[in-house]
C-alpha cells in the first residue's frame, strides 16, 4: 500500500473509532465478534470513497472534453458492479455542433459502462465459480462480499475468463517450448524429470431440438433435450525426482496434443536433449508410443500396482483358491524383479493354451511391457513405482469442480474450465490476472 495513505487512514480510523464507541452497545461482551461490525463499516466507507473518486474523475474528463470546444448535451447515471457493491457515476455526452465531434469520456477514457462488472469483482466471481458450483458460488459472494450476484451472471463471467485462461495457458506453454531449441552450452537443462499422464471421465451434454417436437409448457418455446456422454479428460504433470512442486497440464484431447502440452511443461522445468525422462503409467493404449515420440531419453515404467492387478485377475481366472492365487502372484513378481519376466510370460502362455483367455491376455500384456519393469533402477533414481500422484491430481484438478453431483458440461466448456483449474494448480493465478490488467492498460 502507498504510504501516502497512512495519514488519511489514521485520521478516518479515529473518527470511526469514536463513532463505534458512541453507537455500539455491549462492546466488552461483543469484542470477539466486533470485527464483523467493523467490516460492514469498512465496506460502506470503501464504497463511498469509490463513488466520490469516480464522481471527481467524471467531472475531470468532462472538463477536458469541454476544453476542446465540446458542450454537454445530456448526462445520464450509469451503474456498475464493483467488489464493494453497486455504485453510480454520471456519464456525460458531449458534442461540437460545428465539427460534429462527439465524446463519451466516462465510457471511452474511464472505461465505465452501465451494467459492467469491475475487474476486481470479476476476479472474485471467477475464483468462486472455478472452485464450486455456480449456485454455491452465488451464496459465497453474498456471504463474503455482501451482495447478490445470480448464478447465471457468475456463469457468464467465468465462461469468458475461462476462455482467456485457455489462451493464456497455451501461450505460456508454447513460449516455454521454444527454449528447448537453445544450445546446450547456453541452456544445459536438468539431469532428470518425471512425467505422468492419466485420464478420467466427465459427463458432457449439449441441448438440441427434441426429435419428437413440441413446446415447453411454461414458456412455449421449442422443446429440447440433452443427450449425455462420458468423455475422457487427460491430466499430466512434470517434476524433478527430488522435487515436491509440479507443473500440470489438462485437456480433453488426443494423446499427440496432450503429450505436446506435457513436453512444453517439461521444457519449462528444465528439459533438454540431455535430460533423462522417466514416465510412470498404467500403459493406456497409445500413451507409451506418444511419450516416446515426443520425449528424448525416455524410460517408461509400468505402474507396479496396475501390474499386480493384472496378475491377480489372471490368477483368479485359473483358480478360486485365494492362497494359490497369492502364491502365483508373489512368484510372478519375484521373477519379474529378478529380470526373468520371460518365465512369467511362458507360464501365462501355458495356461493360455488351456483356453484360459485371461492368461492369454496377460501374456500379451507382459510381452508389450517386458522392457518397462525396471523397478529397482527406478527406485534407486527416486522415481515412484506407481502412478498415485497423477490419480490424486485428477481428484483435485478436474473432478473436485467438474464431477460434482449433477454436473454436466458442454464439450466446448471443458478445456476452458480445465485451464482455470490449471492456473490454480500451477500457481499461475496471480500472473494471469496481472497479464489481463497489463493488456487493458
Amino acid at each position: 500500500m502507498n504510504e501516502a495513505y497512512r495519514g488519511p487512514i489514521d485520521e478516518a480510523s479515529r473518527v470511526l473509532v469514536d463513532a463505534v464507541m458512541k453507537n455500539e452497545t455491549s462492546l466488552v461482551e461483543r469484542a470477539c465478534v466486533l470485527d464483523s461490525t467493523v467490516l460492514e463499516l469498512v465496506r460502506a466507507v470503501g464504497k463511498a470513497v469509490l463513488e466520490h473518486v469516480l464522481d471527481r474523475l467524471s467531472a475531470q474528463v468532462e472538463r477536458d472534453a469541454r476544453a476542446r470546444g465540446l458542450t454537454v448535451e445530456r448526462r445520464k447515471e450509469v451503474r456498475l458492479r464493483t467488489l464493494l457493491g453497486q455504485v453510480a457515476v454520471v456519464s456525460p455526452y458531449l458534442r461540437n455542433r460545428e465539427t460534429r465531434e462527439t465524446a463519451r469520456p466516462v465510457r471511452h477514457r474511464m472505461g465505465l459502462t452501465g451494467g459492467m462488472k469491475t475487474a476486481a469483482l470479476e476476479r472474485a466471481l471467477t475464483d468462486f465459480g472455478a472452485e464450486e458450483s455456480f449456485e454455491l458460488a452465488s451464496k459465497r459472494v453474498a456471504e463474503h462480499y455482501g451482495q447478490e450476484v445470480g448464478r447465471t451472471s457468475i456463469l457468464r463471467v467465468v465462461s469468458k475468463r475461462a476462455e482467456e485462461a485457455r489462451s493464456y495457458v497455451q501461450k505460456r506453454l508454447d513460449d516455454a517450448a521454444e527454449a528447448f531449441d537453445e544450445p546446450i552450452a547456453k541452456r544445459a537443462g536438468v539431469d532428470a524429470l518425471l512425467v505422468e499422464l492419466d485420464g478420467s471421465m466427465l459427463r458432457t451434454g449439449s441441448l438440441e431440438p427434441d426429435p419428437k417436437g413440441g413446446v415447453t409448457p411454461v414458456r412455449g418455446i421449442p422443446a429440447r433435450k440433452r443427450p449425455e456422454a462420458w468423455r475422457e479428460v487427460r491430466v499430466g504433470f512434470v517434476r524433478g525426482p527430488e522435487e515436491s512442486g509440479r507443473t500440470y497440464i489438462a485437456r480433453m484431447e488426443q494423446y499427440p496434443v496432450v503429450v505436446g502440452d506435457l513436453f512444453s511443461a517439461a521444457v519449462d522445468r528444465g528439459l533438454s536433449v540431455k535430460t533423462k525422462v522417466w514416465a510412470v503409467s498404467d500403459g493406456g493404449n497409445g500413451l507409451r508410443g506418444e511419450l516416446a515420440a515426443q520425449f528424448p531419453n525416455l524410460t517408461f515404467i509400468l505402474d507396479r500396482p496396475h501390474l499386480k492387478g493384472h496378475l491377480w485377475e489372471a490368477a483368479a481366472a485359473v483358480t478360486a483358491d485365494r492362497d494359490a492365487q497369492q502364491q502365483w502372484v508373489e512368484s510372478a513378481i519375484a521373477l519379474i524383479d529378478a529380470g526373468d519376466i520371460k518365465l512369467v510370460i511362458a507360464a501365462a502362455e501355458k495356461y493360455g493354451h488351456d483356453d484360459v483367455d485371461r492368461m492369454r491376455q496377460l501374456a500379451g500384456y507382459l510381452t508389450r511391457f517386458s522392457d518397462a519393469v525396471g523397478y529397482e533402477q527406478a527406485h534407486d533414481a527416486g522415481i515412484p513405482l506407481g502412478s498415485g500422484e497423477i490419480e490424486s491430481a485428477h481428484r483435485y484438478i478436474p473432478q473436485k469442480r467438474m464431477k460434482i453431483p449433477g454436473a454436466c458440461w458442454h464439450p466446448s466448456s471443458i478445456n476452458p474450465m480445465l485451464a482455470l483449474r490449471i492456473l490454480r494448480a500451477n500457481g499461475w493465478w496471480d500472473d494471469f490476472w496481472k497479464s489481463r490488467q497489463t493488456a487493458a492498460a
